[in-house]
C-alpha cells in the first residue's frame, strides 16, 4: 500500500481531481497507520524493514495531495527519524535484508541493499521539493555517496567497467551479482544527486 499511494500521489499531482487515485491515497494512508508517539521508536511498525525510505515518502507526498499539513508532518517527522537511525559515523548505514528492531540488533547489519539508499534517496528529494530545506540534501547525498563506497564496509557498489550495480553490500566487501533491481536504484539515486546536488553550493 506504500507503494501504491507513491503513485496515487504522482496522479495527482498532474491529475488532482483524480477521484480513485484519491481515495487509493486515502486509504492507503490508513493502512501506513499513524506514526507513533514514542521519540525513540515511532515508526508505524515493530520493525523496519523493505525500501524503509518509501513509508516516510507516501505520508509527505500524501501530506501535499489531500492535502494535510498534519500528514506532511508526520512524513517530514519520519524520515528524520529513519536518517537518524540508518546514520552511522557520518555515513549511511541502512537496515540490512533481515530488517532492524527496535533494540538489541547488531549495528551495522548486513546485507545492506542498494533499494535502501534509494528510497532513502527518493524521500530526501521528495521532502527537499517540500520545504526547501538543506538538511534534506544531506540525506540524499549520503545516500548516493553510500554507492560510491561512503558506507559500512568502504566498497564502492557502482561497477565502473559495467555501469551497473552489485546487489549488497557485506561486511567484507559485496555481493557480485548485478541485478536490475540494483541498477535501477543506483540510476535514480544518482539522477536525485545530479539535479539537487550539483546545483548547491
Amino acid at each position: 500500500m506504500t507503494f501504491a499511494a507513491l503513485g496515487a500521489g504522482e496522479l495527482l499531482l498532474a491529475h488532482p481531481d483524480d477521484r480513485p487515485a484519491r481515495a487509493l491515497l486515502t486509504a492507503a494512508v490508513e493502512v501506513v497507520g499513524p506514526v507513533g508517539t514514542n521519540p525513540a521508536w515511532p515508526w508505524p511498525e515493530p520493525m523496519l524493514r523493505y525500501a524503509n525510505g518509501a513509508v516516510p515518502e507516501a505520508l509527505i507526498l500524501a501530506g501535499l495531495c489531500l492535502p494535510d499539513k498534519a500528514l506532511l508532518a508526520d512524513g517530514l517527522r519520519l524520515l528524520a527519524w529513519l536518517l537518524r537511525v540508518e546514520t552511522r559515523g557520518g555515513n549511511l548505514s541502512p537496515t540490512p535484508v533481515g530488517g532492524r528492531r527496535p533494540a538489541g540488533d547488531p549495528r551495522p547489519g548486513f546485507d545492506q541493499q542498494p533499494i535502501e539508499a534509494a528510497a532513502i534517496a527518493d524521500a530526501c528529494a521528495r521532502a527537499h521539493a517540500a520545504t526547501g530545506r538543506r538538511r534534506w540534501l544531506t540525506g540524499l547525498d549520503r545516500a548516493h555517496t553510500w554507492f560510491l563506497g561512503g558506507n559500512d564496509s568502504a566498497t564502492p557498489l557502482l561497477n565502473p567497467d559495467t555501469g551497473g550495480c552489485y546487489d549488497g553490500l557485506e561486511s567484507g566487501g559485496r555481493n557480485l551479482n548485478q541485478g536490475a533491481e540494483s541498477a535501477l536504484a543506483l540510476l535514480s539515486t544518482a539522477q536525485h544527486a545530479r539535479r539537487l546536488l550539483a546545483s548547491t553550493p
